[in-house]
């Protein structure tokens, strides 16, 4: 099989809260238990899968309103859809206008959402390294599977820092817990960007060197470091103290691990894409989805079905959504349509409708850039950047009921850390020459051509290119609101249509830099009301 299955057993869904973090360790609610499970290195990978589940499946635990949406979906709803990047129809039927308007407040469900996927992710993650450490349960391995379990620990605390990667983008403080805290109902100790930011940075310093360099659906070496760069790149905005030599460092390693750009843009995001996430390939960490096995309406086959808007014929052979309807939901912003420049083979974005002529043939006929309306599909323009095609352009797999996208999700590519490099040397950072970090970006904008004709000179490389180029690069990708508000563009001084839920874009309170923390939380861990109170909401 092409794909790795995640399992999810009863007992992988560890400790995940169903209602608050007050308890943020608390036991399963299953009849299977740690005592049953970790019994062989098996039992061990089994729980792991179930974590990596956890982001592209709904997870039960984290099951009420909008929390029944999973982990990439909400965070597709806040990092892109709040943005210029992309507009989500279904407002009113998803209660999605305080999120595509920036005016959100604690009692928002999609701020509810985000947070306790991000602190179940941390809490399943926190029970498997306590048990991964419990001498009990692993004096009943061999040698060789005890040193399974502490590459797979590795894997978990890799997966536990990409989760407090979204805590510390979201949060100005946050709760902090970690398998050192143990079993019981206390509240949390809350920690600050800068903390947040040091654990990280030790965390991923620690285990990547643990890591295998090549195992496609796990985290790996180059992961690590990837996920490290990041951090480094947005430490000034999160700390006010800047890493950008760090950050240039960190990149270097990944780049020690032959990994390679694709020649085919678009095929990152196709049906076929796990075979870019093989050694040598561009994508360095994926979240793995197979169609048949891991069926969801959420993760990729969302990002699929949701741009299939009505009024296109044949839409099955561009998008590859064999037995779903359109869904109406994603759509281009005028920003993300304009960016491109001509011959970009980024621009996967259709400005047409198209119908079946009787001899075969299509008519097309241009429709509205502007969004005149929400809850209104037959404006905006059409984007295809997520297919479920094979490499050869057929359907990969059966979308309609019991199935799904087998599309996997690129968390970290290689042309982002060619883009982190160009924009950490321009602000500051060392271990580049300037002709060196150019030669980086060039290298995605040669491969986003075809050719080097469209390579941009020395006085083009500046921080507003790198910017505009993210968006051509990294759109619906659950980077841009981070990108934006690093680039003190999110709020204030830079606007796209509806931002501020008015057509033309308005100017919005800064508070909206971060998630509110929900207000579920007030009775269980009073910190979390002081936080909200700190931003004013």
């Amino acid at each position: 099989m092409k794909k790795i299955i995640y399992t999810i057993l009863a007992v992988s869904v560890l400790a995940g809260s169903t209602s608050c973090v007050g308890s943020l360790d608390q036991y399963p609610h299953s009849t299977s238990t740690s005592n049953d499970v970790y019994t062989s290195a098996e039992g061990y990978q089994q729980v792991l899968s179930g974590i990596y589940a956890a982001f592209i499946q709904r997870i039960s635990s984290v099951s009420s309103e909008a929390r029944s949406q999973n982990y990439l979906r909400t965070l597709t709803m806040f990092q892109d859809c709040s943005t210029d990047s992309c507009d989500p129809i279904w407002l009113s039927g998803e209660t999605l206008t305080d999120v595509n308007g920036l005016s959100w407040t604690a009692s928002n469900m999609w701020c509810s959402a985000m947070y306790y996927h991000i602190y179940n992710i941390v809490a399943m993650c926190n029970d498997f390294i306590s048990s991964a450490s419990n001498e009990e349960f692993l004096s009943r391995l061999s040698e060789s599977d005890r040193a399974r379990v502490e590459e797979f620990k590795s894997e978990a605390r890799f997966l536990r820092a990409y989760a407090y990667s979204h805590a510390i983008d979201f949060y100005n403080k946050m709760p902090f817990v970690t398998e050192a805290d143990g079993v019981g109902s206390y509240i949390p100790q809350t920690y600050d960007r800068q903390q947040m930011f040091g654990f990280l940075v030790q965390e991923l310093s620690e285990i990547a060197g643990t890591l295998d360099t090549d195992n496609y659906g796990h985290a790996t070496r180059g992961a690590a470091y990837a996920l490290l760069a990041r951090i480094y790149l947005n430490g000034e905005t999160w700390t006010g103290t800047p890493y950008y030599t760090e950050c240039i460092s960190a990149c270097k390693e990944v780049l020690k691990d032959g990994y390679q750009l694709a020649d085919n843009y678009s095929r990152l995001f196709n049906g076929d894409n796990h075979l870019r996430a093989m050694k040598g390939g561009e994508i360095i960490f994926t979240l793995a989805c197979d169609g048949t096995y891991t069926t969801t309406w959420d993760a990729t086959t969302f990002l699929v079905c949701g741009q299939v808007l009505d009024g296109y014929a044949d839409a099955v052979n561009v998008y590859g959504n064999d037995g779903a309807n359109a869904w109406n939901n994603l759509r281009a912003r005028p920003q993300l349509a304009d960016i491109f420049e001509y011959g970009d083979s980024r621009n996967l974005i259709i400005g047409t409708d198209r119908e079946s002529n009787v001899d075969g043939s299509y008519s097309e006929t241009d429709r509205s850039k502007d969004i005149t309306a929400h809850d209104d599909a037959t404006t905006g323009y059409r984007i295809y950047k997520w297919t479920n095609t094979t490499d050869s352009g057929e359907p990969a797999s059966f979308c309609g009921e019991g199935g799904g996208a087998d599309t996997d999700f690129p968390v970290l590519r290689l042309a982002e850390v060619y883009l982190t490099i160009g924009e950490a040397f321009l602000r500051g950072g060392e271990g580049v020459s300037r002709s060196e970090a150019l030669g980086y970006v060039n290298e995605v904008r040669t491969r986003a051509f075809g050719s080097n004709s469209y390579n941009i000179g020395d006085s083009d490389f500046d921080l507003d290119f790198i910017l505009a180029e993210r968006l051509r690069e990294f759109y619906l990708e659950c980077i841009r609101r981070t990108d934006l508000i690093r680039f003190n563009r999110y709020t204030a001084g830079y606007n796209w249509q509806w931002k501020g839920n008015v057509q033309e874009g308005e100017d919005v309170d800064s508070k909206y830099r971060f998630l509110a923390i929900p207000e579920a939380e007030y009775s269980v861990n009073p910190n979390t009301q002081t936080i909200n109170n700190e931003l004013g909401f």
